[in-house]
C-alpha cells in the first residue's frame, strides 16, 4: 500500500486532538472530514489539510476512495458500534475512539464484523502507545525481569457522567475512564481470568471509588485502585518474576527498579539500583502522550497489512473486563472470566 487514504467521522474535541496528528504522520493521506455540523468539518479539514469536506458520511463513502476511516465521537452505538460496522462491511479499515460500544456485546459485533469482511479495527486506548509504556514493556521482555506477576494500578480522573439507570455499576465512569487503565494492564499482564471487586457511588459529591482484585490467566495477580479526581493522576506498577520492578507515573516517567542487593547479615539491603526516564517531549505538543503513536502505529499497521492494537478484539476484552468489576460489585461474587 502506497499512501493511505483515510477520513474521519466526527470533528469534536478528542477528533480533532487526533486530527492534528495526520500532518505528522507521512504514511496518511487526508482526504476528507465529516461531520454534521457543517463548520467544524471545514475548519479541520483546512487546519490539518484534508482535500474536502462533508456533513454526510455516505455521500462521503460514495465519492471519495478511502482505505480507512477514523469514527471518532460520544459514545453512543449508533456512532461508533453501528457506524463502525457498516464500514467494515462497506470495506474499510476503521480506528473508532474508546468505547467501541456500549456494551461488550456490543463490541462483539465489531469483532464479528471485521472477521467477516477482512477489515481491520484499532481502538483509541493510547495508553499502551504512549512511549514510557512502550519502553516499560521492552524492559518486561528482558529476560532478567521473567514472567510478569504482580499488578497495581492507582487512577484518578474527572469524570462528568457516574451511574445510568438500568446499566451496570458506574458504567458511565467505565467506558468513559475505566477502560483505559484496563487495556495498559492487559498489555502488560496478559488476559484477566478472575475479577473480585468492591465499589462506592457517592451521588451528592459526583465521587466514584472502585477496587479492584484480580487474577491473570499466567497466574499472576494484581489490584486496581480507580475514581474520580478532581485531577488527573495515574500510576502502573509491575513486577516479574525475576524480582525487578517496573513504574510509570503519569504515562511519561518511566522507572526500572532491579533486584536489591542482600548484605549478608540482619535485615540490611544496600540501595535498590534504580533507573529513571522522564519523557516529557513526548507530548509532541498534542494533548497527551500516546496520540501521535497510536496514529503512527494505526499507519504502520495498515501500510504492513497486519492486525493493530488495541485490536477490536482488545477492545471486546476490556468490556468484558469492565463487566466484570461491575458485575462483582453489584453481586459480592468473584467473578470468573
Amino acid at each position: 500500500m502506497n499512501k493511505i487514504r483515510i477520513a474521519f467521522i466526527g470533528c469534536g474535541g478528542m477528533s480533532t486532538q487526533l486530527q492534528q496528528c495526520i500532518p505528522m504522520v507521512p504514511e496518511f493521506e487526508f482526504v476528507a472530514t465529516c461531520d454534521i455540523v457543517e463548520g467544524k468539518a471545514l475548519a479541520n479539514a483546512r487546519k490539518f489539510g484534508a482535500l474536502r469536506h462533508y456533513t454526510d458520511y455516505d455521500a462521503m463513502l460514495k465519492n471519495e476512495v478511502l482505505d480507512a476511516i477514523a469514527i471518532i465521537g460520544r459514545p453512543e452505538d449508533k456512532l461508533h458500534r453501528d457506524i463502525g460496522i457498516e464500514c467494515l462491511h462497506r470495506g474499510y479499515h476503521i480506528y473508532t475512539e474508546k468505547p467501541p460500544a456500549t456494551t461488550p456485546e456490543g463490541a462483539k459485533m465489531l469483532v464479528d464484523a471485521s472477521n467477516e469482511s477482512g477489515k481491520t479495527g484499532m481502538v483509541g486506548t493510547m495508553w499502551r502507545h504512549a512511549p514510557a509504556h512502550q519502553i516499560a514493556k521492552q524492559l518486561m521482555a528482558e529476560a532478567e525481569f521473567g514472567t510478569p506477576c504482580q499488578y497495581h494500578t492507582r487512577y484518578l480522573a474527572p469524570s462528568p457522567r457516574l451511574n445510568e439507570p438500568g446499566a451496570p455499576f458506574a458504567w458511565p465512569f467505565m467506558l468513559d475512564q475505566g477502560i483505559h487503565p484496563t487495556d495498559c494492564m492487559r498489555f502488560f499482564m496478559g488476559q484477566v481470568s478472575a475479577v473480585f471487586a468492591m465499589g462506592y457511588i457517592d451521588e451528592a459529591t459526583g465521587t466514584v471509588s472502585l477496587s479492584v482484585t484480580l487474577r491473570y490467566e499466567n497466574g499472576g495477580t494484581g489490584t486496581m485502585t480507580l475514581g474520580t479526581g478532581p485531577v488527573l493522576e495515574a500510576m502502573v506498577f509491575v513486577k516479574g518474576t525475576g524480582n525487578q520492578a517496573i513504574q510509570v507515573f503519569e504515562t511519561r516517567k518511566l522507572r526500572r527498579y532491579r533486584t536489591p542487593t542482600w548484605l549478608g547479615t540482619g535485615g540490611g539491603y544496600a540501595d535498590t539500583p534504580t533507573e529513571e526516564w522522564t519523557l516529557n517531549t513526548a507530548y509532541h505538543g498534542i494533548g497527551r502522550p500516546g496520540y501521535l503513536e497510536e496514529m503512527q502505529h494505526w499507519a504502520k499497521a495498515l501500510q504492513e497489512e497486519t492486525q493493530p492494537h488495541a485490536s477490536l478484539e482488545d477492545a471486546y476484552q476490556n468490556m468484558r473486563v469492565l463487566k466484570a468489576i461491575s458485575d462483582s460489585i453489584e453481586t459480592g461474587e468473584v467473578v470468573q472470566l
